[in-house]
């Protein structure tokens, strides 16, 4: 991530990226509002799924909500074109023994587009799907070439095939040995630290307040008066009835349980 608590997972290399904003509709009621979410080209297929997710279901505890896994992401171009987006398909980019997962930009996934949230399909469908994107790539080959980024100017590597798949690497924005090579212990690696540990400093920053309120929140006797804390007195509970279960009466072994 470019921001970061974490040294180890800290991107020090710079990636170009756009911000685009996607409006979802709900495919199981026709003329449904369409919800507007940020989210960045860069954005390998399920990062964008779970911000949709987060958006559309904003209102719904956690626990209710779809999963990432069990949807698909539907990009609607049009009223019959549709076309499933995924991590990986036909479509996915191998380099030698590594395989880039693919993103937005990968679909050349343009700002404004309408996309939906659906039930994850039976895979011949997504083949289905797969066949009728790589058929409608070749219409953008030109625009691939041109294109801004970087990986947009390496020819495209084959398709992916059962045989390709074995011992290849996944990658979305970073390999794994350019991240590695930044932690040698040479003095230009050492400065380069430094130089990030201000983003590192930065980010700690910015999260800690949130941390403290939450604890705050979960702890703090201060806006219930004498009351316990929720998350204590539910453990307490439980505490007591695995006594009762356990026909333990003594007063001093719950108690003592409940010290520790």
């Amino acid at each position: 991530a470019r921001y970061s608590l974490s040294e180890d997972k800290l991107i020090r290399q710079q990636i170009d990226y756009k911000t685009l904003t996607l409006y979802c509709v709900f495919p199981e009621s026709e003329g449904s509002t369409q919800v507007p979410v940020k989210v960045l080209n860069c954005d390998s297929i399920t990062q964008a799924k779970d911000k949709l997710l987060d958006a559309v279901y904003k209102g719904t505890p956690y626990s209710q909500r779809p999963r990432a896994e069990d949807m698909d992401l539907e990009w609607r171009q049009g009223r019959m074109a549709r076309i499933i987006l995924q991590d990986e398909d036909v479509t996915t980019k191998i380099e030698c023994d590594w395989k880039r997962v693919n993103s937005l930009a990968h679909y050349q996934v343009t700002d404004g587009s309408l996309v939906a949230l659906v039930p994850k399909q039976v895979s011949a469908y997504n083949l289905a799907n797969s066949f009728t994107f790589t058929r409608s790539l070749s219409r953008y080959e030109s625009l691939l070439r041109t294109a801004s980024s970087p990986d947009s100017l390496r020819s495209r590597a084959p398709m992916i095939t059962p045989d390709q798949e074995t011992g290849t690497k996944l990658w979305h924005l970073v390999k794994n040995h350019d991240h590695a090579d930044h932690r040698e212990g040479d003095r230009g690696s050492k400065m380069v630290s430094e130089i990030y540990l201000t983003r590192l400093l930065a980010t700690k920053g910015t999260l800690q307040k949130f941390v403290d309120d939450l604890f705050e929140t979960v702890f703090s006797t201060a806006h219930r008066g004498s009351a316990l804390p929720l998350a204590i007195k539910y453990m307490f509970d439980f505490l007591d009835e695995q006594a009762d279960q356990r026909q333990i009466s003594d007063p001093d072994v719950r108690h003592t349980w409940k010290s520790n």
